[in-house]
């Protein structure tokens, strides 16, 4: 799947990067600007604290002055070159990155991953730069090989940045995530555990031990803590929004700035959510959820 996240926004909740790297779990990258110039940094997967080593790094970034300029954040699963090496973002040039979603038609071997072959080719383009990207034979042609489900973000020392397939994602304040592995949580109903909208036969004996470890990762103690957290119905946040969708009025949103009538994202419920994943840091000592 990955996730690709161009974050020109505030610095986004430990938890959502969790989800992120809980469902993209072959590792993540950053690249971000430092004295005009892009930096890659790439964090495998390799068990035990490493998902702490990238968010402790992304929050020195963040709460640096690089973290006043746009970030690109990208979580992997491979599919054409396992190695680590091949964990996103890429150069096109010294002045222009990328991360990608998705798989390109054509590009990528078993020891090469498509994305490296796609930057290397978009980087043969004369004196490339994020404004040629606007160029329409330049722009088609990238479409031409995006097609109509590849995602691609590109940014420059400058901060400018460009998204292909835009509209596949979504916008959630200032950043802009190419799925939603990123709020999706494991459900639990009786013997059925359900990921997002899909659900799968859960046997006790065999899969406990890894839901009880998904469920834990997110910092939670108890299926119904999860549920709160990601689908609370009980009206998790204190202000009330009117939805342009369903025409609900007064209605409330959940941890995702979504409706709870009709699911819709509702932006203007985006600054109250953040400040609601802040307060929500459950610990050892303290497991109950802030009072909605």
């Amino acid at each position: 799947m990955c996730i690709a996240i161009m974050n020109d926004g505030k610095m986004l909740p430990k938890k959502k990067l969790q989800n992120c790297w809980n469902n993209n779990d072959d590792g993540a990258g950053m690249l971000y600007i430092q004295d005009g110039q892009l930096q890659v940094e790439k964090f495998p997967n390799t068990g035990g604290d490493s998902f702490t080593q990238f968010f402790d790094r992304y929050t020195a970034v963040k709460t640096s002055p690089s973290g006043e300029l746009p970030m690109l954040l990208h979580f992997r699963i491979a599919t054409h070159g396992m190695s680590d090496e091949y964990l996103h973002p890429f150069l096109v040039t010294e002045r222009l990155g990328l991360i990608h979603n998705g798989v390109i038609s054509g590009f990528g071997t078993k020891d090469k991953s498509d994305t490296a072959e796609f930057a290397q080719l978009v980087g043969t383009i004369p004196a490339v730069d994020i404004n040629t990207l606007d160029v329409p034979f330049i722009e088609d042609s990238i479409f031409s090989y995006l097609g109509s489900s590849n995602k691609v973000v590109f940014m420059d020392n400058t901060g400018d940045y460009r998204i292909f397939n835009e509209q596949l994602g979504e916008w959630i304040g200032g950043n802009w995530f190419s799925n939603d592995s990123h709020s999706r949580a494991v459900r639990y109903y009786g013997s059925t555990a359900v990921t997002g909208s899909s659900k799968y036969t859960f046997d006790w004996d065999d899969d406990y031990d890894e839901l009880k470890a998904w469920n834990e990762s997110f910092g939670v103690s108890s299926y119904q803590e999860l549920d709160d957290i990601a689908f609370d119905t009980k009206a998790p946040t204190q202000g009330t929004y009117d939805c342009p969708v369903c025409k609900a009025e007064d209605t409330r949103v959940n941890f995702n700035a979504e409706c709870m009538e009709c699911g819709a994202y509702l932006l203007d419920a985006v600054d109250e959510v953040y400040e609601m994943w802040d307060a929500l840091e459950l610990t050892d000592d303290n497991k109950d959820l802030p009072e909605a």
